[in-house]
This record gives C-alpha cells, structure tokens and sequence, in this order.
C-alpha cells in the first residue's frame, strides 16, 4: 500500500458533518492471542452518520474491535466482518435503550449509520458496506480505477427486492 485517501461530504440538509472516519495501519492484535502469528492488518472505516452522530462516532471507535475480537479472525477474515457488523449493531442498540422514571423503556438515541470498511490482511483487501457509501481502489499510478463495493440504494432491484423481504417500505420523496 502506497497511499489511502477518505473523504466525507457535509451534504445539502444540514450545516454539519455526521461523518467518521477511522484508519488504523498496524492493527494490534488481542493480547489474549499474543501468541498466535498474524499476518500485517490495515482497517479503513468510513461511517455516514444519519439523525445524529453517536451511532457513526461508535463505529469509528469500535467496530474494528469487534471484527479482530472475533475468534476466526485473522483465518476468515469475511466471516469476522459479518460477525463483527453483527455485534457493533447490537451493542449501540442495546446502549440506545434507557428507562424513564417509571421504568417504562425509551430510546436514548436515534442516531444511525451507513458504513465502508476495508480490512487488509496480509496481501488481501476485503471490503464490506451498508448504506450507500462506497469504495474504489486505484492501480498502477490511476491508470486503472476500479469500484469495491456496491451501494445498497432502493434502485437497485437486489436492495429493493432485499428490504421488500425483509418487511420493509419504499418511501421516495421530493423536496420541490
């Protein structure tokens, strides 16, 4: 690797930046496996902050934990990507519930996040999203760009029939 680059856009809704980002070039590995031999890990993560920034400054400092903490990892470093995405989600929801003065449950935080990853093990370069970030790789000096990731928009008919399955709604709105 000769160089990284991550950028965020402030966007036309707001005044502010929601955005993250995290770059760790030598990840340090568990001490509970210090005895273990891994390979050189690298982890880009950059977090589309949505109502709020507590769910994208979690992500920024957490979710490379939970995807090297993960016992298959650094052997198959996919499954420790799914499982980590899977154990940030439930822990920032289980930080997001509260009790109000009578014990009934309320939502602490609204906040939520898109996320690009990509983890670098040894000479492999893994990329995962949800949302609509993305991630391109250059090679040989620009001569060749190439995409690392498909965004997850309602336009694309595998999103669409995805959230369709899952219960979900469509909602398309204009602003005129």
């Amino acid at each position: 690797m000769r160089a990284y680059s991550a950028i965020t856009n402030q966007g036309l809704v707001r005044n502010y930046n929601e955005d993250r980002v995290s770059i760790i070039i030598n990840i340090t590995k568990p001490a509970h496996r210090k005895e273990e031999n891994w390979p050189k890990c690298s982890f880009f993560g950059v977090y589309d902050g949505h109502g709020g920034h507590a769910c994208a400054e979690f992500l920024r400092d957490q979710l490379h934990h939970f995807v090297i903490k993960q016992d298959c990892f650094p052997m198959d470093p996919k499954e420790a990507i799914i499982r980590g995405f899977k154990k940030a989600e439930e822990t920032f929801l289980n930080m997001c519930q509260g009790r109000d003065d009578r014990g009934a449950p309320i939502i602490v935080d609204r906040s939520g996040s898109c996320a690009i990853v990509i983890l670098i093990v040894g000479d492999t370069c893994y990329s995962a999203n949800v949302g609509d970030s993305r991630a391109i790789i250059s090679i040989n000096g620009g001569q060749i760009v190439m995409p690392l990731s498909r965004d997850h928009k309602p336009s694309d008919v595998n999103e669409y029939n995805r959230i369709i399955k899952a219960g979900g709604q469509i909602y398309q709105t204009t602003t005129a």
